[in-house]
């Protein structure tokens, strides 16, 4: 992968409506195991065929197994235990309603000491028989998964602390990071919107931390201890580990009551660039993210991004053109190695959000094409 302009994508893909409807009829007793598993395994192929079709690079299975990009950890480590949003707080509803902010339902909330498990090998292993092009695999990052799944009753007899909790995560995800290098993924990303959320972030915590300060019992340790705190999880995790490339991503979700509107993750320098990683992936596509040049004119020599020039947010189809103007605001200024092009996020980091999977297939095709014009004008 040295031509430039490698496109990939971030993670998820929205389900078949027919596994969707399936994942509803086996938690009620409706739907086998078999059914499910096979609705699955259709599922995931007919992700990767379409990734194939697009002409991606880098391709992954559409987390077509998760329940979550987040909670599924809750099905795979021993230590959690998956809940509804409502037995965290009974006015849970409410509470996401008045603070504009949305959740998915299904919790993983940690309750017993942590127990070593595999998470996302077994996806891998049954995805790389359907295609040979190189794999990333994503895991959700401790800094997320600590103030995510820590209850301050729940979770206290088994970790006093969230910190106790992210690092005794971290420690696990590590061992999976390396067993997924030595599997032969060629990318491991870090999924971390918490980090990304704290754009908004000040004196005050933003919208989504005042909402699982309600649901968790979760306090705001300020802007640049919170930044700190996670920069120091994902180096626990990726510090030393070799022979696969680790990115990180990031969401953005612009809030124009926020005084960091049009303010992007340049806010988190110099502390961002202390993270022992390869990539960055980022979102900049919506009104308000800011400029990544103001960001990336600070990357050290090797470092990518992995830029977000397709819109999830929206189901208009962006032309070659729009995504050649998006790469633009850096192509000509990194090398054209350093430029990855990808979707702004998952398609659908949630089992049950609905995102005609046509139009995320169209997108992912204009961008390859856009991929194509920019080798050959920075060749």
């Amino acid at each position: 992968m040295t031509k430039g302009f490698t496109t990939s994508v971030v993670g998820s893909f929205p389900r078949p409506r027919e596994l969707v409807e399936a994942v509803e009829g086996h938690a009620k007793g409706k739907v086998s195991r078999e059914k499910l598993d096979s609705l699955i395994r259709d599922a995931t192929a007919s992700t990767i065929r379409g990734e194939v079709d697009a002409g991606l690079d880098v391709i992954t299975d559409g987390e077509q197994r998760r329940s979550s990009f987040v909670s599924f950890v809750g099905d795979k480590i021993p230590g959690f235990k998956v809940m509804h949003i409502t037995a965290l707080n009974p006015k849970a509803m409410e509470i996401l309603k008045k603070n504009k902010v949305q959740l998915t339902y299904t919790r993983a909330v940690v309750t017993e000491p942590l127990r070593e498990s595999e998470i996302a090998l077994d996806e891998y292993r049954a995805a790389k028989k359907l295609a040979s092009r190189p794999f990333k695999v994503t895991l959700p990052a401790p800094y997320l998964v600590m103030w995510e799944s820590w209850h301050k009753s729940m979770s206290k007899e088994a970790y006093p602390t969230p910190e106790d909790f992210g690092h005794a995560y971290a420690k696990l995800l590590r061992l999976e990071v390396v067993r997924l290098r030595d599997a032969g993924v060629s990318f491991v990303q870090l999924d971390e919107p918490m980090l990304g959320d704290l754009t908004e972030a000040g004196e005050k915590p933003d919208r989504y931390r005042k909402v699982l300060n309600e649901l968790y019992g979760h306090r705001y340790r300020g802007f640049r201890e919170e930044l700190k705190l996670a920069v120091g999880l994902l180096n626990e995790v990726t510090k030393g580990i070799g022979g696969v490339r680790i990115g990180v991503h990031m969401d953005r979700w612009p809030n124009k009551d926020s005084p960091y509107f049009n303010i992007g993750y340049e806010r988190f320098l110099p502390d961002l660039l202390e993270t022992k990683t390869d990539q960055f992936v980022l979102e900049y596509t919506s009104q308000g993210t800011g400029d990544p040049w103001a960001l990336i004119k600070s990357f050290p020599g090797k470092l990518e991004i992995g830029l977000g020039v397709v819109s999830v947010q929206d189901y208009e189809v962006e032309t070659p053109e729009e995504v050649v103007a998006r790469a633009k605001k850096v192509a000509g200024r990194i090398e054209p190695e350093r430029i990855w092009l990808n979707p702004d996020c998952g398609f659908a980091p949630g089992m049950f959000r609905s995102f005609p999977r046509e139009i995320a297939f169209a997108k992912l095709k204009s961008m390859t094409k856009a991929a194509e014009v920019l080798r050959e004008e920075f060749a």
